[in-house]
């Protein structure tokens, strides 16, 4: 991997004044013969300590891992990185994993927390005066204009040419239903088994827990999608229940036979563990290889799996320009009324307002 070049200027100007330009580099070898890992000594010592929710708990391992990854690629102990070190790893969330600006601060801040423990501890030889990410955040370019390029023009038909492309039952799914009900990655992962109420017989010898969840009573071919307070990692403020049409059933229907039959509630399984995917990393890799072709277009954003949320927003609103709180539901956005309503009132309502709508207007795929 090539990191940023160094700069020549400061080198010289660290030179004239006997201060090190890299400062960190000569504790390497003990770091490296350490059996203490000191990003997990921050993490059990320090996060652990403030009771975090287990998606915070997530969210900062899955930045230590990232840190830890990209600085072996570069040939550097992960406790010991210059600035230089810091900017590469902003290029490589960037660019390579194309996570967002706002994700990408995240990442860096979570790494950073750790390191201004180590420069506050006894313990730890990282000096007060030098801390490479804050250097390399005053530097980098993390202002908003990579996050404001559109994405590519995408043809409903040139949609459709990129599903039947793809002959992997699987991978269909994701594409299908990510399109279909707007969903984020997480939710997509977070589906179980019980939020989908699907008409089929047979079904339930298969999955007996199927259309089991409470607020799916009495609905058929319908998908529930919780809000963020009743099920960790998603992100909505709102639950929402959504039309499951015959193109997003057929799609299930074809992953439901290939779907390892391990007492597992959720729909979506790793294929290598038959466990929950915790990182949306598969999804996105899915998305990035079919949409190739688009994702070299120079001046727009990359397809990544968010596209499916943006093409079902941007559909409803200015295509069939539905009112806007029906977009807010099935967005599962906070409305702006009907705070005091109780949330079975408020699915049922604003189901039946949405349903013969949806029927009647979605967009085909297959």
């Amino acid at each position: 991997m090539t990191l940023p070049n160094t700069d020549d200027e400061i080198s010289r100007i660290a030179t004239a004044f006997g201060r090190d330009p890299d400062p960190l580099t000569k504790y390497e070898g003990q770091f490296e013969q350490l059996a203490v890992d000191p990003l997990d000594a921050y993490f059990d010592r320090v996060l652990m300590a403030k009771d975090p929710t287990e998606s915070t708990q997530k969210n900062y391992q899955y930045s230590f891992d990232q840190w830890r990854e990209f600085m072996q690629e570069v040939d550097r102990h992960f406790a010991c990185p210059s600035n230089t070190h810091v900017r590469g790893f902003i290029e490589y969330l960037l660019q390579d994993r194309e996570n967002s600006i706002s994700t990408t601060k995240r990442k860096v801040g979570n790494v950073n927390r750790a390191y201004e423990w180590w420069q506050e501890h006894h313990a730890f030889p990282h000096p007060g005066d030098y801390n490479p990410f804050r250097i390399a955040l005053r530097e980098a370019d993390l202002g908003r204009k990579n996050e404001e390029l559109k994405h590519p023009p995408i043809s409903i038909s040139e949609l459709r040419s990129v599903i039947a492309d793809c002959t992997n039952v699987r991978e269909r799914l994701f594409l299908v239903w990510q399109l279909k009900f707007g969903l984020r990655v997480g939710e997509l992962l977070n589906i179980r088994l019980e939020d989908i109420a699907i008409a089929h017989s047979g079904l339930k010898e298969w999955y007996p827990e199927i259309g089991t969840a409470d607020a799916l009573a009495g609905y058929e071919n319908a998908l529930y999608i919780p809000s963020k307070y009743e099920r960790e990692g998603n992100k909505s403020s709102r639950p929402r229940i959504l039309p499951i049409d015959d193109e997003a059933k057929r799609v299930l229907m074809q992953y439901l036979p290939t779907r390892p039959t391990v007492e597992e509630p959720w729909l979506i399984l790793s294929k290598r563990t038959y466990e929950k995917i915790e990182r949306g990393d598969a999804v996105n890799t899915v998305w990035k290889e079919h949409f190739s072709e688009f994702n070299d277009l120079e001046g727009y954003r990359n397809i990544t799996s968010h596209y499916g949320r943006h093409y079902f927003t941007s559909y409803w609103k200015l295509k069939e320009n539905i009112p806007r709180e029906l977009v807010q539901y099935m967005r599962g956005d906070k409305l702006g009324a009907g705070e005091g309503e109780s949330i079975d009132e408020y699915l049922t309502a604003h189901y039946q307002d949405i349903r013969s709508l949806y029927r009647d207007k979605i967009f085909h795929l297959l």
